[in-house]
């Protein structure tokens, strides 16, 4: 892993200006290049390699002369003082982009130089036309295929000094030419919560959405923000636990985990909204959708739950829950301890002797042992229904759970559908 500084060099005549970015200020410097590396040398930050795209162009006004002074050196004469500081310092040539195949090539060239779990510190100052989206759309593939971290985004804003460029000598003395250096990596960061909560809301999958909440604690206690660090810290949790306990089934769980969860998306809308992840707010509505309908009732909860398993793919996990849901449901129905195995093995017989009727000696030990339970069951109304759902429920689940080691085994979309069907005849009695 190293961390490595990419620039493009352009062929603008640079004026010197002083360049400032949190807290620090490097004076009288032409490029902006060197502006940027002295400032994270002197925050501490080591960089093992600098790499400057060039064009032909570029190549001619500013790497190796200075367009605006003649008489000093180029970036690259200037770049010569971190030799024994940083490891390699490298010029790239890169075609201008004026058509399709010319931006693959300089995609080609910028991802070839990022390695597995590098670390990138991007300068778009004087990149071209589309460089700049190109650069964003190089660096978020590269996090992908070779697991490489943006460690910033930075453009010097020397239009910020209010003046024309080619005015600024004129107009301003040096000392009066400060100009900023805007951090774009939130707005880079941006991208990475779209395709967190994209996948928590597609696909179930909280694992990405939790290591963002993890820099968004880091950053929010960079400002200060102290409780609203807290707050988050907690909706990560709270999405940890949803997540964690519905992929294993865990019933007695699952239910306070989406009311839970309910509450802490509330919270995170007043962070988003003052915070550096405002642009979250519409994201956040997403999820917040999805647990509106979490309610004090159990019974309605548990059939969100198995939608949630519907539409993330999730259906042996929707039919584990939705059955046992479906035991659960009398439980609180006859008013009966809920975690008593064998209380719920005597309503799942119940079911059993529903559908089949064989005679009481021929009953298990658990429905003999819950007689009372089992009659009630049997006289409640809807009974009959509940245990013709079961049985489907229980045969396709057992389908599954035998990995389909079994005569007339089903496909893929026959699961689907039934979960689907299970669902809408669940809800329509629990209703």
């Amino acid at each position: 892993m190293a961390t490595k500084f990419f620039s493009f060099l352009g062929t603008g005549k640079y004026v010197k200006c002083n360049y400032a970015l949190n807290g620090i200020k490097i004076d009288a410097i032409c490029y902006v290049q060197e502006a940027l590396i002295d400032i994270f040398l002197k925050k501490g930050i080591k960089i093992d390699g600098i790499y400057i795209f060039k064009t032909k162009e570029a190549t001619t006004a500013n790497w190796i002369s200075n367009a605006k002074y003649p008489n000093e050196s180029g970036l690259f004469g200037v770049l010569k003082k971190y030799e024994g500081i940083v490891n390699t310092i490298e010029a790239v040539d890169i075609p201008s982009g004026e058509i399709e195949e010319e931006l693959w090539d300089i995609f080609d060239k910028v991802l070839g130089k990022i390695n597995y779990k590098d670390e990138i510190i991007f300068d778009i100052t004087h990149s071209f036309r589309s460089l700049p989206v190109l650069a964003l759309i190089i660096l978020n593939y590269a996090k992908f295929v070779k697991k490489c971290e943006i460690k910033g985004m930075y453009y010097g804003a020397v239009e910020a000094l209010g003046v024309p460029a080619n005015e600024i000598e004129k107009k301003l003395k040096l000392e009066d030419r400060n100009a900023p250096i805007f951090n774009l990596t939130p707005f880079v960061n941006l991208l990475d919560w779209t395709v967190g909560i994209d996948r928590f809301i597609e696909d179930g999958d909280s694992r990405y959405i939790n290591k963002l909440i993890e820099y968004g604690k880091g950053e929010l206690l960079k400002k200060g923000m102290k409780d609203d660090k807290n707050i988050l810290e907690k909706v990560g949790k709270s999405i940890q636990n949803y997540t964690n306990n519905v992929a294993v089934c865990r019933g007695k769980l699952v239910s306070s985990d989406g009311i839970e969860l309910k509450e802490k998306i509330d919270f995170a809308f007043n962070i988003s909204e003052k915070s550096y992840i405002k642009p979250m707010t519409p994201l956040i509505e997403n999820i917040k959708n999805y647990f509106d309908n979490f309610t004090d009732d159990e019974d309605k909860n548990m059939i969100q739950v198995v939608k949630w398993c519907r539409d993330h793919n999730m259906i042996q996990q929707g039919l584990t829950i939705l059955e046992e849901g479906i035991i659960t449901y009398f439980c609180n129905k006859l008013g009966v301890d809920k975690c008593n195995q064998k209380i719920r093995d005597a309503i799942s017989q119940a079911f059993y002797i529903k559908m089949n009727n064989p005679p009481k000696e021929k009953w298990k030990n658990e429905a003999k042992l819950y007689e009372d339970i089992v009659n009630k069951v049997l006289e409640s109304e809807n009974s009959d229904k509940f245990a013709k759902l079961i049985y489907n429920i229980k045969d396709f689940r057992n389908d599954i759970n035998h990995a389909g080691w079994r005569d007339n085994s089903k496909p893929y979309k026959t699961f689907v559908k039934k979960l689907n069907t299970f669902i809408d005849d669940v809800e329509k009695i629990i209703e």
